[in-house]
């Protein structure tokens, strides 16, 4: 009787850890991932439904990778969500509106970040760039000119409609996505890729990339060009610069 007691208070205590992560998941997806995925995951527009979803109640790893990393329009939440917080979030949608899967806890959210960081450290490498001596005091001119009206001269936004740019993690994420962004627009933001030259557009992307305390790696002229070609880069995520003004 003793042991079957003990089974059952484990079970019960194993349940109730599970529902205190899901929990504390629903506050951080209202703040993180209703906007787009909407408060009952039923998603919008190019934002997926969560809701009676196959892949998020599939293997833990890629949805795990999908949150650390973001994917197409999705921004990646590795520098802004830490392995509880993500482990909390995905809990909540795994086990939420019809969803039935098992919870995931902070440990395999950092086995998986650690192992794809790894890989990243290995396989890519820093890339050079052709950017004159000046590129950052250029980039704040073209972005005064052309982006400060909604994101303003600090980078801080008008939420919600314009987002803060400054400590922002997909503006320091895959340069990819934000080149895309920056040519083809997306929501209420308009499309440069026929209004601004690469060389504009370079020199804007590497100044928000590395102003008001983001760090990354900055960008060239034909790395433009290879973007609006539709083609894709191999850069490290977050590659400090050593340019002058960088940073600052």
């Amino acid at each position: 009787m003793t042991r079957r007691l003990t089974i059952t208070a484990f079970v019960a205590l194993i349940a109730l850890a599970g529902a205190t992560l899901a929990q504390d998941g629903a506050a951080i997806y209202a703040t993180h991932c209703a906007s787009c995925h909407t408060s009952e995951g039923q998603g919008m527009g190019t934002f997926p439904a969560l809701a009676d979803s196959e892949f998020m109640q599939g293997d833990e790893h890629p949805v795990i990778d999908i949150v650390l990393h973001g994917r197409g329009a999705m921004p990646p939440f590795a520098g802004t969500l830490d392995d509880d917080e993500v482990a909390a979030v995905l809990t909540h949608i795994r086990t939420s509106w019809g969803n039935d899967a098992e919870p995931i806890d902070a440990e395999t959210v950092a086995e998986v970040r650690e192992a794809e960081e790894a890989e990243e450290a290995e396989e890519i490498e820093p890339v050079e760039v052709d950017l004159p001596e000046d590129w950052f005091e250029r980039g704040e001119a073209a972005y005064l000119m052309s982006c400060a009206a909604c994101h303003q001269a600090d980078g801080e936004g008008i939420p919600p409609a314009f987002p803060p740019l400054a400590d922002n993690a997909f503006v320091q994420g895959p340069a990819d996505e934000l080149i895309r962004l920056t040519l083809h627009g997306r929501a209420g933001m308009p499309a440069f890729a026929g209004t601004l030259d690469n060389e504009t557009i370079a020199h804007i992307t590497s100044y928000v990339r590395n102003a008001w305390g983001n760090e990354a790696h900055p960008v060239d002229a034909e790395m433009i060009e290879v973007v609006r070609g539709g083609g894709d880069l191999e850069l490290e995520p977050t590659t400090p610069t050593t340019r002058p003004g960088a940073g600052e």
